[in-house]
């Protein structure tokens, strides 16, 4: 059998090899760098989408196009017996060569040409140019006008047509990365443009000094270039997680293709910081991740949030396996003491985007205590979308800006004045009643509205449709001593604020002493002196203010004295605990008897029997609210609890 050798004559050819226009080095060096990055690339998590088929496609063809030279080289130095596996070996090496760039146009189309069409006219017109230099390189052959061995065994060359080809494909790279750059950011066209001129630079080079040797090298910098650029290694160094910009595409495509995937999301408080700190915690990590992670893929997101995310296989034991990490992951908490949350959820078809996900996992762990696992059901899935849905409508009535909204609702509850044994106040009340799901409580929609920023023009709109029903009111004769309208902390933040309350209670043509302002105390330094500020300023045209929920959580009796408040509102926290004991009674009623002496009046909240009413009279109350009195009614039935004028 003849040797390999022998066939290709790298027994003559080798020797002379690396004298003149050739040296193999340049093209071994390529191959082998093809070869690492292709180890690496599949080692390195990058999303398998079709540019990076396109990537790994092009870097085979590169080292194609080195190997093919080498072989081609030696048969031009050295021709061997059979002169069509000379010509084969050209054919192949120029036609593998001519890939490279057009593997690379097409990436190019792939990401910056949208018009489909375009891009296969592009495509076709790409493949008639190589087809064509390849006819005429072969006709060429027999016609001795291209390459020929003439009688002695002599390689003779002349025009070659693969040589305007590849120059037609660089121009063709040059001018889409200028005419697309708009769709480029400015890093990457630069990444991917200086490339391309460093190997037109080195070809013109190279022929300037009639060398060959590192024409293949050429065309593999752009295409490094190429792959640094968009697929770089996205694993995290410390946890060995894949950057959370993946995740997206990753689940997107999972899901597009009907796959049902289990997602496991772990927050855990300052995880990024203590894993870099901690050489102890993150060798507990790695050890955690090599038992656990063997399927599946870990994502990494800034909010020390790590997601687990693996197809759900029906064959296997899942629950099994999943019950083992959970009982690794425990023990690893016993040694360290980081807080966590854990969520579980399975995708389902009727959720087709993995930022709806995302925002679902953002919903349940915002309610979730700590140290705690919670697994996603159908109610908690109902109770996001309801709650997106309150929310859409939340941020329309804000949009729209109009003070008669139907959609928001004024309920009071009727206040008990024990001097005088009548109704002649009440506290307003916000409903919302929507197309699709009704009526919603505040407990609803008050936390969406203040997290969102959406809470200031909500109040001004209860403002203005309780001060048209004080009107009515006045206007039928009834005797009414005020109202009371709740504001919070961010509405007293803004600028127009004070200007905004006068505007609505002017335009209803009221006296303003028929409205009083329920605030809440803040612990934040700026928002007292602001609330401060504001107060006093409201109060000279007439309005009462309400120190609303004293006795819940935190309260600084300094502050209270300096913000001069004309009600005190004890929370029904407050009535419970005096119940509890005598001692317990002792204090709040001492509390009560002090503001009652500092001239500011007392209205206990949360009265529903006899026993609380009497309770509340022995602590020098002044006003009682409850359900023994009234549940919340729409504002207009407050009329069948007042006394009418005399007349």
């Amino acid at each position: 059998m003849m040797k390999l050798s022998s066939f290709l004559n790298l027994d003559k050819a080798i020797p002379i090899l690396n004298t003149g226009r050739y040296t193999p080095v340049g093209d071994l060096t390529v191959i082998s760098i093809c070869i690492l990055m292709f180890i690496i690339l599949m080692q390195t998590y990058s999303h398998r989408n079709r540019n990076f088929g396109l990537a790994l496609e092009t870097l085979v063809l590169c080292a194609g196009s080195a190997l093919t030279n080498v072989i081609y080289q030696v048969n031009l130095i050295a021709p061997p017996d059979n002169v069509m596996f000379f010509y084969l070996s050209r054919v192949v090496h120029h036609v593998i060569l001519a890939l490279v760039p057009f593997f690379y146009l097409l990436y190019l189309q792939v990401s910056l040409w949208a018009n489909v069409a375009n891009s296969k006219r592009h495509m076709n017109f790409s493949l008639l140019l190589i087809s064509t230099a390849v006819i005429i390189d072969i006709v060429g052959m027999f016609l001795h006008f291209t390459v020929w061995i003439d009688e002695n065994s002599h390689v003779q060359t002349d025009v070659n047509p693969y040589i305007p080809l590849c120059g037609v494909f660089n121009l063709a790279i040059f001018v889409v990365l200028i005419r697309f750059r708009s769709k480029m950011i400015h890093q990457a066209f630069w990444g991917m443009f200086a490339p391309i001129a460093l190997s037109v630079f080195m070809l013109i080079m190279q022929g300037i000094h009639g060398q060959t040797s590192f024409t293949c090298a050429t065309y593999l910098f752009p295409v490094l270039g190429m792959i640094f650029l968009f697929h770089s290694n996205p694993y995290d160094i410390d946890t060995g997680a894949v950057d959370e910009s993946y995740f997206y595409d990753e689940l997107d495509d999972k899901l597009n293709k009907k796959r049902t995937m289990i997602l496991v999301s772990c927050t855990m408080m300052n995880f990024n910081k203590i894993i870099k700190e901690s050489q102890t915690v993150k060798l507990e990590f790695y050890q955690f991740f090599r038992q656990n992670v063997q399927r599946g893929v870990l994502y990494h997101f800034p909010n020390d949030r790590m997601m687990l995310v693996f197809e759900k296989k029906f064959s296997l034991n899942q629950d099994k396996i999943f019950n083992h990490m959970l009982e690794d992951f425990k023990a690893g908490h016993q040694k360290f003491k980081m807080d966590y949350k854990i969520v579980i959820m399975e995708t389902t078809p009727e959720i087709t985007s993995s930022q709806e996900y995302i925002r679902i996992l953002d919903f349940v762990e915002e309610d979730m205590l700590n140290n705690t696992i919670h697994e996603v059901r159908e109610d908690d899935i109902k109770h996001f979308y309801k709650d997106s849905y309150i929310l859409t409508q939340l941020e329309d009535i804000v949009k729209n800006y109009d003070l008669e909204d139907e959609r928001i609702l004024v309920y009071c509850q009727p206040v008990f004045n024990i001097t005088t044994g009548t109704y002649d106040t009440a506290e307003a009340l916000m409903r919302l009643k929507l197309p699709n799901v009704g009526m919603v409580f505040p407990d609803q929609f008050i936390p969406l509205a203040e997290q969102n920023d959406l809470i200031h023009v909500m109040s001004l709109i209860i403002l203005n449709k309780t001060c048209g029903a004080v009107r009515t009111l006045i206007e039928n004769g009834y005797y009414l001593n005020r109202i009371s309208v709740n504001f919070s902390t961010l509405d007293i933040r803004y600028q127009n604020f004070c200007q905004d309350v006068q505007q609505i209670i002017a335009r209803n043509q009221i006296p303003y002493e028929k409205i009083a302002i329920e605030i809440t105390e803040s612990r934040n330094e700026s928002d007292f002196n602001l609330m401060k500020q504001k107060v006093m300023e409201l109060q000279k045209l007439g309005i009462k203010f309400y120190l609303d929920d004293f006795g819940t959580g935190y309260s600084n009796f300094d502050r209270i004295m300096e913000i001069p408040f004309d009600i005190i509102k004890f929370d029904r926290s407050m009535l419970i605990e005096s119940g509890k004991s005598d001692s317990a009674f002792y204090m709040v009623s001492t509390f009560a008897n002090m503001f009652d002496k500092l001239h500011y009046s007392v209205l206990f909240e949360g009265i529903e029997t006899e026993i609380d009413e009497k309770s509340c009279v022995r602590m020098c109350a002044k006003y009682l609210q409850g359900y023994k009195y009234s549940k919340p009614i729409p504002i207009e039935q407050l009329e069948n609890f007042l006394t009418l004028e005399a007349s």
